[in-house]
């Protein structure tokens, strides 16, 4: 995790992996209020979503940033070969770490549960239950809009911290 109180200079990729890992959060949350109604498109926009902030991660600790990003490689294979539902399972365990990593920032209610509550929803999407599926969905969204909100209001070099803390 950053530290905000320290801003190391940041060059052009470092504006735009913030950018893309905090539209990343924005994109989760739109798709996971379209998950009930058009699956398809939103299989794809969480995969995308999950693949943003992956690709963008700004964690000091390399063996929680591969974990987090080898997700989203796994999920991106799966979907590749046909495994679809195991697809969305590993990009929503990028966002769900995500958000339990960001908890610690924010303190944001409930988002520490967000891990617990993607399972559940990766889980009732597997047993097609509608009406499941449309509370688990809010409640995801929500939370992923929320979070995405409290990353926009900081300024960028808040994702960035110390970079002489980052394991390589």
């Amino acid at each position: 995790m950053a530290d905000p109180h320290i801003q190391s200079p940041m060059d052009g990729w470092d504006y735009l992996t913030v950018i893309l890992y905090r539209s990343g959060f924005v994109l989760a949350g739109i798709m996971t209020l379209l998950l009930p109604y058009k699956a398809d498109i939103a299989h794809l926009g969480l995969l995308i979503a999950a693949t943003l902030c992956a690709s963008s991660l700004h964690i000091y600790m390399k063996a929680f940033r591969l974990i987090l990003q080898m997700a989203t490689w796994v999920a991106l294979s799966c979907q590749v070969l046909g495994f679809e539902s195991l697809a969305l399972g590993g990009a929503l365990v990028t966002l769900g770490g995500l958000c339990y990593k960001e908890y610690f920032c924010f303190r944001v209610f409930l988002l520490n549960l967000q891990p617990l509550f993607v399972a559940v929803l990766w889980c009732v999407l597997l047993l097609n239950n509608p009406v499941v599926i449309q509370i688990m969905s809010l409640i995801v969204a929500i939370l992923f809009l929320i979070l995405a909100v409290k990353k926009w209001q900081m300024p960028l070099h808040f994702d960035i911290g110390d970079k002489t803390k980052y394991q390589v």
